[in-house]
């Protein structure tokens, strides 16, 4: 799942930890959201905060119901440094849902991890469903890059309908690199979509074979292609960039899940 500093802060992410989530299970269908945490740790306590998470998600292992966060370190950008937490496969009712155990989850969260959090920044994004090339397990795959692109007023639906064919270009003409399309729902700006696309290693990130271009122009003749990506590329604002890594002890419940 980058996410602008104008977003909502909040000032206790013990909130956070406090709200239970009834998650979806594996292969069934859900709404495709997820809570997204842009968390910045108190200077000099990045470590005492992973170390304090790892501890908490242990204790939070053995809570039926409750959410699980994956959480990522920002490598590059202007948030280098910083955090991202995020549970995703949840359907909109599952912000509704209480358990008996939110206020011990709640207190454990202020008393153990909240004295090494700065802020916290939370949005609830939904991946695109449709569009997209995703393997089939992240299982090997530790970074991921991700770009925001603005899509500018009035061009909605020239974008959406480019990025479509863009798509199926691709997934027809043996793209080699995986990609999914995120949308901010709530505590972003408006029209605007992040790309997303996993990889192994920093070797991984090299250009493959076919080239972007060549995929284009195979499947649209070389003038067709260059005319449709110019006039395409006037609906958006590309945004920046950054690079996440997943951090896997940080991500652990203790429970063999």
């Amino acid at each position: 799942m980058y996410f602008k500093k104008i977003f909502i802060m909040v000032t206790a992410l013990a909130m956070l930890a406090s709200m239970s989530f009834a998650v979806a299970q594996d292969g069934e269908k859900n709404d495709g959201l997820a809570r997204v945490a842009l968390i910045t740790a108190k200077d000099g306590q990045g470590k005492a905060l992973e170390e304090a998470i790892v501890k908490y998600h242990h204790f939070m292992g053995k809570k039926k119901g409750a959410m699980r966060y994956q959480w990522y370190a920002i490598r590059t950008g202007p948030d280098t440094g910083k955090y991202i937490a995020r549970s995703g496969g949840h359907n909109w009712a599952d912000f509704d849902a209480k358990h008996d155990w939110d206020e011990e989850a709640g207190a454990k969260f202020a008393s153990l991890v909240q004295p090494h959090i700065a802020n916290a920044v939370i949005t609830i994004t939904k991946n695109d469903d449709e569009l997209g090339i995703w393997p089939d397990s992240l299982e090997g795959y530790e970074y991921f890059s991700v770009t925001r692109w603005h899509i500018k007023a009035g061009h909605y639906d020239a974008f959406s309908e480019g990025l479509k064919k863009i798509d199926g270009v691709l997934k027809s003409g043996g793209w080699p690199t995986y990609y999914s399309f995120i949308n901010t729902i709530s505590g972003g700006t408006g029209n605007s979509v992040m790309v997303v696309s996993p990889r192994k290693n920093f070797a991984d990130m090299a250009p493959k074979e076919p080239a972007f271009m060549d995929v284009m122009k195979k499947a649209m003749g070389e003038e067709e292609a260059k005319a449709f990506l110019a006039d395409w590329g006037t609906t958006y604002k590309p945004g920046q960039n950054m690079l996440l890594q997943h951090m896997a002890e940080q991500s652990d419940y203790g429970d063999g899940k």
